[in-house]
């Protein structure tokens, strides 16, 4: 079964979002070459005041992760292991 995920960026970040961005970026896709059930999105906001149109998102900390409609990040470097067994249990349980 897919897996949707949504990392949702600032389009103008400050440094330790753009440092913390490229690090999930490269985290999803090194995975999306080794699991090809998952399909990854970008969503980059230019302004803030089209949060609430993002679905799933609830913290207004960047970059924020969606899996499936469940904000499951916000501001932090995702644990692989822990992202990799979400998107796992998705694959196997999710309604995408």
């Amino acid at each position: 079964m897919k897996v949707k995920i949504n990392v949702v960026i600032l389009h103008d970040p400050c440094s330790a979002c753009f440092i913390i961005g490229g690090l999930v970026r490269e985290i999803f896709e090194k995975l999306k070459g080794k699991m090809d059930f998952i399909d990854v999105e970008y969503t980059e906001l230019e302004n803030l005041k089209n949060l609430h149109s993002i679905e799933g998102l609830e913290v207004e900390s960047f970059p924020a992760i969606i899996i499936n409609g469940e904000q499951i990040t916000a501001g932090t470097i995702p644990d692989k292991r822990e992202i990799i067994k979400r998107i796992k249990w998705e694959s196997e349980n999710g309604e995408y």
